[in-house]
């Protein structure tokens, strides 16, 4: 576990005070001055701990433990100060989330206690964060397995769905991926609560109300997992004409992205993929016109359909239709990256009684000489 400690003061002869006595106790890594700090933060972090000095010319202790706390907003800030007025009081907790004062001068051995104290407390809050991520991933994990019992199709799509996200986050450049990629794959679990779950119909309108019904009841389900209240929220306002202007914009942009992937994938069961993508143009407001652009580039960009045996299969190759078994049934939808284990299902499924129909179509990109 990350136990370094970046000590920041604009006295030298004070921080070689630190590194002499804290020598071999502490992973400590020394700045002198402010814009030296800031230089660490940014090149070097995070770091458990930065203690840094409030008074210091042209960059104050206060925008360093602003600059630590952006960086990584689990790293233990402390601030030594010889002066804690209140409005210094007042800035360093709201702008720095400061875990503890100090007065200088400060004896060597109080010192020490309150870096044994910020380290404890540190190590106290990423375990739990490991935890509490251990456990989502888990609850997650469980979920999506009981789509793919309880609705096969509805599983298929939500592998699809996340693809195209991840697709789009790279491309967007968004923060946080990991939020948008799980709704999509979530969005589809509204089928394990026996709702109704879309199916092809000519009335696009009228599918478009199963569709509601199946966000709301997946937004219920999902809302009841801590740390996924945004997730939930991106889900459940899909089809939501007028945002709530008090949403977050990665949730309102959550949503309108996740609405526009699954109406793609409903309209293309039954339409080529030019007739689908001019559908969500003509559209207009209900999806982000950003990410239409780019997810119009993602399914005519630089791709191409091979037709492979099992044998021949990569990781992240995607599947262009649904893999079927000898008797017809369907063993991977269409849409799905390759992964090492499904590649070894399906070949497992090749050697016994079940069999796979070969060929396979596979999308794989397509890499242009230079």
């Amino acid at each position: 576990m990350n136990n370094r400690i970046l000590l920041v003061d604009d006295e030298a002869n004070l921080l070689q005070s630190f590194r002499r006595t804290f020598r071999g106790k502490y992973d400590l890594v020394l700045a002198e001055g402010g814009e030296a700090g800031l230089q660490q933060i940014a090149k070097n972090g995070p770091f458990a701990l930065v203690v840094s000095d409030m008074q210091m010319p042209e960059v104050d202790g206060l925008k360093v433990l602003s600059a630590a706390r952006k960086h990584s907003p689990d790293t233990v800030r402390i601030m030594l100060t010889g002066n804690v007025d209140q409005q210094t009081a007042v800035d360093a907790v709201n702008d720095g989330s400061i875990f503890r004062f100090v007065n200088k001068p400060c004896p060597v051995d109080k010192l020490g206690d309150i870096l044994d104290e910020g380290l404890r407390h540190y190590q106290l809050v990423m375990a739990e964060k490991e935890l509490l991520s251990k456990t989502l991933a888990g609850c997650v994990g469980l979920i999506n397995e009981l789509l793919s019992v309880a609705s096969p199709k509805a599983f298929g799509r939500g592998g699809r769905l996340r693809q195209w996200m991840k697709q789009l986050c790279k491309e967007l450049n968004l923060q946080d991926a990991w939020q948008f990629e799980v709704a999509a794959m979530l969005s589809q679990v509204g089928c394990i609560a026996n709702t109704v779950c879309p199916t092809v119909v000519n009335d696009f309108a009228a599918i478009q109300k199963q569709l509601r019904i199946q966000a709301t009841t997946s937004c219920s389900i999902i809302g009841h997992i801590p740390r996924l209240e945004d997730i939930a929220a991106m889900i459940g306002n899909q089809y939501t004409d007028v945002l709530d202007p008090k949403l977050p914009n990665s949730v309102k942009l959550g949503s309108k992205m996740l609405r526009m992937l699954v109406d793609y994938d409903v309209l293309s069961e039954t339409n080529s993929t030019d007739q689908a993508i001019r559908f969500l143009k003509d559209a207009g407001a209900a999806y982000d016109s950003w990410a239409l652009d780019i997810f119009s580039e993602m399914v005519f960009g630089n791709h191409e359909v091979r037709s492979l045996r099992v044998s021949e299969l990569l990781v992240g190759m995607v599947v262009e239709t649904n893999v079927l078994s000898l008797d017809g049934g369907i063993l991977l939808s269409y849409g799905h990256e390759l992964s090492e284990n499904m590649i070894q299902r399906l070949r497992s499924f090749d050697r016994n009684s079940i069999g796979v129909r070969e060929p396979i179509l596979v999308r794989v990109p397509v890499v242009r000489a230079k």
